[in-house]
């Protein structure tokens, strides 16, 4: 039976997120263990099968996701995106922590591990609608996002950089935090986010969100 109350929601979610001098190419990147997010899985009450990690300079938001456990049957549709297996993030440059509702300065982005390029064997990163918000969907800029993959038979490692053109309103100096919120996608376990239950509503309420805390490392 699902809580009546969030676990989650009993708490506000605030990590630090190091600066690294380079974010790229991704063995380059010094995404150690100091950029790990911890696993909230057994509060959340979801499967424990994906780990990340973030790092940031002024240039833009590392993010390197690790997958165990999900098979190596893989679904990615870049026309369908939403519903495609990956890494799928929702950022905010400029939190409130009071809005429910996605404003201009939100983005959601889905990190597929495979089904991009010519051949439908690359990675690709898809800029997705949030729902309910009022805002029109902003396509990503071309060259905006750097993405590699590397598959298993159980599971898949996404590297993507996301540069400031691909997050609206991107300024570090001026806003040293960041709201911030992931889930894995997968076609047999379903939506296993990182924070909150999958019945809560975190797929268009920034409120539901953690906080990222842009430190100097």
């Amino acid at each position: 039976m699902s809580p009546l109350v969030n676990p989650a929601a009993l708490f506000t979610f605030r990590f630090p997120c190091q600066r690294r001098e380079r974010l790229w190419p991704p063995d380059a990147a010094g995404l150690d263990d100091a950029c790990r997010l911890p696993s909230l899985a057994a509060v959340a009450e979801v499967p424990d099968v994906v780990e990340v990690w973030l790092a940031w300079n002024a240039g833009g938001l590392a993010i390197r996701a690790l997958a165990r456990g999900v098979g190596g049957a893989r679904w990615c549709q870049p026309t369908r995106a939403e519903d495609s297996d990956g890494l799928h993030v929702w950022i905010a440059t400029r939190p409130t922590g009071e809005s429910h509702r996605a404003g201009r300065f939100c983005r959601r982005l889905a990190l597929l591990p495979t089904g991009g390029g010519r051949g439908a064997d690359k990675p690709v990163a898809v800029a997705c609608a949030i729902p309910r918000t009022t805002e029109p969907l902003v396509e990503l800029p071309d060259g905006s996002v750097s993405i590699t993959a590397a598959l298993a038979p159980d599971g898949w490692r996404i590297d993507a950089l996301l540069a400031a053109a691909a997050l609206p309103g991107w300024d570090p100096a001026e806003m040293p935090r960041l709201g911030f919120f992931a889930a894995l996608v997968d076609r047999r376990l379903g939506r296993v986010p990182l924070f909150a239950p999958p019945e809560y509503p975190w797929e268009n309420d920034p409120t539901t969100w953690a906080e990222l805390e842009l430190v100097a490392g």
